[in-house]
């Protein structure tokens, strides 16, 4: 079997089991594990990516965040260049003292703020996943959120579509552009 199937083979193995008992948001909640599939998916299918160390970055990108998993443990695993990518693709959350006394709609503007500023020290390659990413989140969002917290993540993914260059993927990038257009029409 090809080395990067193999790689691929105990990503996918990896992720599912520490997301296992996790549920995407919603009111008929998928598995979590769906998500990252999906991002990888995109990554290879719509943005043309062959490379393994990308597509695994893909599948593991939340493992830290949602899984507490010390990124020395995905070097371990599989290397430092997946690592570095999963650790520029972990979001920077504000401190308790950042985050102390503020109203839960300060709280998001103080994360999304700090998550366009992870994104533009992104390197290319980071942000063609965050690119997947956001793509994935925002069809689950066009189908799932409603009212504000929908118009908030929207005006959210055009920032980022502002902070990371067409050219990183036209692909994910023109088709995140096209799903915030028809969520304006509609």
């Amino acid at each position: 079997m090809d080395e990067s199937l193999v790689v691929l083979h105990k990503a996918i193995k990896w992720a599912e089991k520490l997301h296992r008992g996790q549920d995407r948001d919603g009111l008929a909640p998928l598995p979590y594990f769906t998500h990252p599939v999906d991002v990888a998916c995109k990554l290879r299918y719509l943005a043309r990516v062959e490379d393994a160390t990308d597509l695994c970055a893909a599948l593991l990108h939340d493992v830290v965040e949602e899984c507490g998993v010390a990124p020395a443990k995905i070097a371990k695993r599989f290397g430092a260049e997946v690592e570095g990518l999963v650790r520029e693709l972990t979001r920077t959350e504000p401190t308790q003292g950042e985050a102390a006394g503020l109203t839960p709609e300060q709280l998001w503007e103080v994360r999304s703020r700090m998550l366009l500023g992870d994104i533009r020290r992104m390197s290319a390659r980071a942000q063609r996943i965050k690119l997947a990413d956001r793509l994935s989140n925002l069809e689950a969002a066009l189908a799932t959120r409603t009212g504000e917290k929908l118009a908030r993540y929207v005006r959210q993914s055009y920032l980022i579509l502002e902070a990371i260059p067409q050219d990183v993927s036209p692909p994910l990038w023109d088709a995140i552009r096209s799903l915030l257009e028809g969520a304006k029409e509609g």
